[in-house]
C-alpha cells in the first residue's frame, strides 16, 4: 500500500525535476543569446541593438583594475583609481564615434539561472582594431522580463596590455622654447 503513496509522488517529484532543466535549458540558451547580441553589437557598432540589451538606464557597471596594472601605472593609481565606474552608453557612445573597429572576445562562458534571474561569468579580451588592449574576468547580473532577458550589472576586471600598441602613432616631442 506504500509504494501506491510513494509511486506518484515520485513520479510528481521527476516530472518537476524535469521541467526545472527544461527551464533552465531555455534560460541558458537565452541568456547565450544576449552575451551573442553584446558581442556582435560591438562588432557592428549598433547602439540601438547594444542598448536594448539592459535593464535600466542607471544600472551598475565598474571596472576594477589588476594590481599589475596598477603597479605599471601608478600614474593612473593616483588619477582614477582602482575601481571605475561608468555607465553602457559612454561605452557604447565611444565604440560608435572611433573609427577602429572593436571587438570584445568571451571564454569560458558559465551561465548560471533559475529561469527569471541569472549570473554570466566569463573571460574577455577587448581588441581595438588588431591590438588586444586589456583583458581579465567579466560578471554580469540578468533579470528575466516581459521584453526577454537583460542586463542588470556589469562587473569586470582590467589587466592593460604592458605592450604599446604598435599602430598608435608616437608622440610629438614638444618644442621647447
Amino acid at each position: 500500500m506504500k509504494v501506491f503513496k510513494i509511486l506518484p509522488l515520485s513520479i510528481l517529484l521527476c516530472l518537476s525535476i524535469q521541467a526545472n532543466a527544461s527551464t533552465n535549458k531555455d534560460a541558458q540558451k537565452n541568456i547565450q543569446q544576449v552575451v551573442e547580441d553584446f558581442r556582435v553589437s560591438l562588432i557592428e557598432k549598433d547602439k540601438e541593438k547594444f542598448l536594448s540589451l539592459f535593464y535600466g538606464e542607471h544600472i551598475p557597471w565598474l571596472g576594477v583594475v589588476s594590481d599589475k596594472t596598477m603597479a605599471r601605472h601608478p600614474e593612473r593609481s593616483k588619477k582614477r583609481g582602482k575601481i571605475n565606474s561608468g555607465n553602457y552608453e559612454s561605452f557604447i557612445d565611444w565604440i560608435v564615434t572611433d573609427s577602429k573597429p572593436k571587438e570584445e572576445k568571451f571564454w569560458d562562458i558559465n551561465i548560471q539561472s533559475d529561469g527569471e534571474i541569472g549570473t554570466v561569468h566569463f573571460k574577455y579580451s577587448f581588441h581595438n582594431g588588431d591590438y588586444k588592449t586589456n583583458w581579465g574576468d567579466e560578471a554580469w547580473h540578468m533579470v528575466k522580463t516581459k521584453g526577454g532577458w537583460k542586463i542588470n550589472s556589469v562587473i569586470y576586471s582590467i589587466t592593460i596590455n604592458p605592450e604599446p600598441d604598435p599602430s598608435a602613432k608616437p608622440a610629438k616631442p614638444s618644442k621647447q622654447s
